[in-house]
């Protein structure tokens, strides 16, 4: 016979080593009543004592042990282990129980946390009345420690089944990629009060990677169910990851997760994209051969071809790429001389002043106003010529407004949707993510703004959805003028950033363009007075500039040029899609200027130029291009640019080689 007391000792030291820390049970209420049955069974042949009218180990007692403890478990390092783990190891009989008792319980799976109402089970000892003999049993026995005791078993058991089913989904939904995104974006400083959660997604992460290594993932499950970080899936920078993880697109996942968490002074310094995004956009430029095609620099007269020059003037001739064989303008034209008068500019096509007047021209001119600064424009090029070209049409040329746009604040208003053909038009642009909203306070009271349109209010960027770096908000009276002051203004609904800030406010009316600049940053839900301007018969007459605007009219210095002046000009052209024999998308005339050089990192590429193939990959090139800016140089090829589908124009003093002067107001 084995020694009972020794065996109930060591199941009752096993028991309170366990408690130390916590304790789960398996199997269900039939398990437990297989198990008591597996504990009678498991006694060697001739040990259990059934003959006898009573023993020591089939009394209720010992049965309430096993029922309430028998199928307890604890979970050490990542391994179920039971309380008859190792007991009685050198006992001949209760070594075999022990043993029979932990693989019967091994083959139960994990079912919850254990917790019980009572303090202990089973009993050390009892005794009974025989024969006039006191006779004393001994029995299994083991306390429950305070930290599984709880008057609520039901809540107890359920919460912690929920923290399991949180815990189990989200190991399974929320992808590495995803989590990885999100780490990088609060690493890079991307996602607003992202920093306040980082902790939550290291750990996440962790314990992720820490499940998919685990020999037995739902003891893992188990064993770390209680940890703040398995409840992740269900916080806030939790649902963000989930979205990612279910394919939603970056921008929308975080600007959902923005709503979330309110973000007032919410700034993004970059575009967001996803490594996978990355990975896919590399895989296609190192197919392509395109890694040597990212490299930009600002291009020089020396990389243009002769046959791509418009016109050229004497002093910059020598620098042309091929000469100046074949040259246009070296037709002569003789006519008589005039004095340049005062008289008003007369009006020419732009069209008109290529083929006819230019190829004629010794030295032109152009009047450069303050509210051309939209329209100073950079032409740039690869530092490796040959190769694989990045854009649409077949040369590595591309081109950069002020701003790091691609075309002026009208250009952009038309490609938004907004209307440029009306009476009388009041546009806002600005340089990033922020949304700015324009106001704008008729002379009959009514007030035009993003909550009342009244028809004429027809573009409102970064307000929702996408955002844009190159936002603008148009108001446009195609109808009716009311005569009389208009008030404008321009608030500041949601700050997310605080770098490219500051605004522009650019009015037309009767062909006329005029710009006023603030050039702070506006604060949240800042208010500033753009300024009061009167209209008479449906043209700006007077504009009155708030205090801390910036007028259009004095002369600034600007790349190198002073403006309000007349500048020459060096160099006539097309932008280059419309190079040699290109034709793609509407043409640019630039007209590159003496000493005007651009001393700002410049971006080289832009989404709009890029060809079909590399489309797809959109994002990333928006960060490519930002990236990758030409640093600014001596020798760049830079001036005013002017689009051919938006009405402008610029007045140019034409001296022709004949010795003629002419004013020309030259209508694009």
């Amino acid at each position: 016979m084995g020694d009972f007391q020794q065996f109930v000792a060591d199941v009752t030291m096993r028991l309170s080593a366990m408690s130390k820390g916590e304790l789960y049970v398996v199997g269900d209420g039939l398990d437990r009543d297989s198990l008591w049955l597996t504990f009678l069974e498991s006694f060697p042949a001739g040990t259990n004592p059934r003959f006898r009218e009573r023993t020591e180990y089939d009394c209720s007692t010992c049965r309430g042990f096993i029922k309430n403890f028998g199928n307890v478990v604890e979970i050490d390092d990542g391994q179920v282990r039971s309380v008859w783990s190792g007991v009685s190891a050198a006992d001949p009989v209760f070594s075999v129980v022990a043993a029979a008792m932990d693989e019967f319980v091994a083959t139960l799976p994990l079912s919850g946390l254990f917790r019980s109402t009572e303090a202990q089970y089973g009993a050390k000892v009892t005794r009974s009345l025989r024969d006039g003999q006191v006779e004393v049993w001994h029995h299994l026995h083991g306390p429950v420690a305070k930290r599984h005791r709880t008057q609520d078993v039901g809540a107890a058991r359920g919460e912690f089944d929920a923290a399991v089913q949180v815990f189990q989904r989200g190991l399974a939904e929320l992808t590495p990629a995803a989590l990885d995104t999100v780490a990088d974006l609060i690493d890079d400083n991307a996602l607003y009060r992202g920093t306040e959660h980082l902790r939550a997604v290291t750990e996440f992460r962790y314990l992720r990677n820490q499940w998919t290594q685990a020999a037995d993932q739902r003891a893992f499950v188990f064993a770390y169910a209680t940890n703040p970080a398995a409840r992740f899936r269900n916080t806030v920078i939790g649902t963000l990851v989930q979205d990612l993880s279910a394919g939603v697109d970056l921008e929308q996942a975080v600007r959902s997760f923005e709503s979330k968490v309110a973000p007032q002074n919410y700034r993004r310094p970059r575009a967001l994209i996803t490594p996978a995004m990355v990975k896919a956009a590399m895989k296609t430029i190192d197919e392509l051969g395109l890694e040597e095609s990212l490299q930009r620099r600002f291009a020089r007269l020396s990389d243009v071809s002769v046959t791509n020059v418009l016109w050229v003037d004497n002093d910059t001739q020598a620098r042309m790429k091929d000469g100046l064989e074949g040259l246009l303008m070296q037709a002569a034209t003789t006519t008589s001389s005039a004095r340049l008068r005062d008289a008003k500019p007369e009006e020419v096509p732009v069209v008109t002043f290529m083929k006819d007047i230019l190829p004629g021209a010794a030295t032109v001119d152009l009047y450069v106003a303050n509210s051309h600064e939209p329209h100073f424009v950079s032409l740039t090029t690869g530092r490796h010529p040959g190769a694989p070209r990045l854009f649409t049409w077949d040369n590595d040329f591309g081109w950069s407004y002020n701003g790091n746009v691609t075309d002026s604040i009208k250009e952009r208003v038309k490609r938004a949707g907004g209307n440029v053909t009306g009476k009388l038009r009041v546009s806002l642009s600005w340089f990033n993510h922020d949304d700015l909203d324009l106001h704008v306070f008729e002379p009959g009271g009514d007030h035009i703004w993003w909550k009342n349109k009244l028809d004429k209010l027809d573009v409102d960027m970064n307000a929702g959805g996408r955002f844009t770096r190159q936002p603008v908000e148009n108001v446009t009276w195609a109808g009716k003028v009311p005569d009389g002051e208009y008030r404008i203004e321009v608030n500041q609904f949601n700050q997310r950033e605080g770098t490219q800030t500051g605004f522009v406010i650019e009015t037309e009316s009767n062909g006329r363009l005029e710009h006023y600049s603030y050039e702070r940053a506006v604060g949240q839900k800042q208010t500033v007075e753009v300024g009061r301007m009167t209209v008479e018969r449906e043209v700006i007459t007077a504009f009155r500039p708030g205090e801390a605007m910036k007028a259009g009219r004095a002369g600034q210095e600007l790349w190198g040029i002073t403006t309000e002046q007349f500048v020459p000009v060096s160099t006539v052209m097309y932008s280059p899609n419309y190079f040699d024999d290109n034709e793609v998308g509407h043409r640019h005339y630039f007209f590159v200027l003496k000493g005007c050089v651009n001393d700002q990192p410049t971006r080289g590429i832009y989404n709009e130029f890029l060809r079909g193939d590399l489309q797809p990959h959109r994002k990333v090139f928006e960060v490519l291009g930002d990236r990758t800016k030409c640093e600014p140089s001596e020798d760049q090829l830079s001036g005013l640019g002017f689009s051919s589908t938006v009405r402008n124009s610029v007045v140019a003093k034409v001296k022709t080689t004949g010795g003629r002067r002419r004013l020309i107001s030259i209508q694009f």
